[in-house]
């Protein structure tokens, strides 16, 4: 009885050994399937044109041109996507001074994107005569070649460390804003040595502080609108604005007069003059209110971070 129970469990481990066998044979012959499928999927990816690369999309440019930014990448029809080299590429680009940073991505099948990061021009810089735009690394660009902007606003009179300053203020102004000023100048008071002078496009004059311009000409637009103008656009009551410490509409002066000819022009004060100038103060004092809620949120986005 023993030897027969001996015997079947024999036939039946040798049959669950061969089914094994089978099953590890069967797994052995797909894993070996898939091995060549892809080996030869591989092999005519890199042998036949689909490797080649297609497309080239370059994102972020502004002042580099793509023709540049093209020749750098040293892409032809025959170029294949496993051979180019992105750290040749990304090499040449970053000599141009307008490049700040460069990523470029293989997109398969055999597509390539190039992201460009430029330093802003944020201005222009005289020297002996000629203009030259400055970035916001404040690095000059003095090709001869280099073509020079029109709504980028002229530095003028600053020091090495001001120029510094205020080339960090225009660069954290809006493009809109900082196009709009024509000139930045250097107001060289003993009194208060960050104070500058801005020659508006719209031909108002605005006082500020170096430190704190950037955050308060955000609201130039609102100021400019709130100005009362005749037909040809000038306006109807002169003065400038000053943003050395709040927000404030100056009067010109009008300079000496006999007493008969004050009395004249008090009485032909105007009240349009008048509603010109109490509109323009009411900008500013809501600019005033915005500005102190604004610096009120940072100080307690602060002091949640700390």
């Amino acid at each position: 009885m023993s030897d027969k129970v001996r015997k079947i469990d024999s036939e039946y481990l040798k049959e669950k050994r061969r089914k094994r066998r089978e099953r590890q044979r069967r797994i052995q012959l797909s894993v070996f399937g898939v091995l060549i499928a892809l080996i030869a999927l591989i092999i005519l990816y890199m042998f036949t044109p689909i490797s080649r690369i297609d497309q080239v999309r370059i994102k972020g440019t502004q002042h580099v041109d793509n023709s540049e930014v093209k020749k750098a990448l040293n892409i032809n029809k025959k170029t294949k996507i496993y051979t180019f080299s992105k750290g040749k590429a990304i090499a040449k680009l970053k000599k141009n001074p307008y490049v700040k940073n460069v990523e470029i991505n293989r997109q398969f099948p055999n597509d390539i994107e190039v992201k460009v990061t430029e330093y802003q021009l944020v201005g222009l810089i005289e020297e002996k005569g000629k203009y030259y735009p400055v970035l916001d690394n404040d690095h000059i660009l003095k090709d001869d070649n280099q073509k020079i902007p029109e709504d980028a606003p002229v530095i003028s009179g600053f020091s090495q460390s001001k120029r510094a300053k205020i080339i960090q203020a225009l660069s954290e102004m809006k493009p809109d804003i900082r196009s709009s000023i024509s000139e930045v100048e250097y107001a060289d008071d003993k009194e208060n040595q960050n104070q500058i002078k801005l020659f508006m496009k719209d031909n108002i004059q605005v006082l500020g502080n170096i430190s704190m311009i950037s955050d308060k000409l955000k609201y130039y637009p609102e100021m400019s609108k709130a100005l009362e103008r005749d037909d040809s656009g000038n306006l109807k009551k002169s003065g400038y604005i000053d943003l050395s410490v709040g927000a404030s509409f100056i009067p010109y002066n009008e300079g000496k007069t006999t007493s008969s000819e004050s009395s004249d022009k008090l009485r032909e004060g105007t009240a349009i003059e008048d509603k010109a100038k109490d509109e323009l103060q009411n900008t500013l004092n809501k600019i005033n209110e915005q500005s102190k809620d604004s610096s009120k949120d940072k100080l307690k986005a602060n002091s949640t971070n700390n």
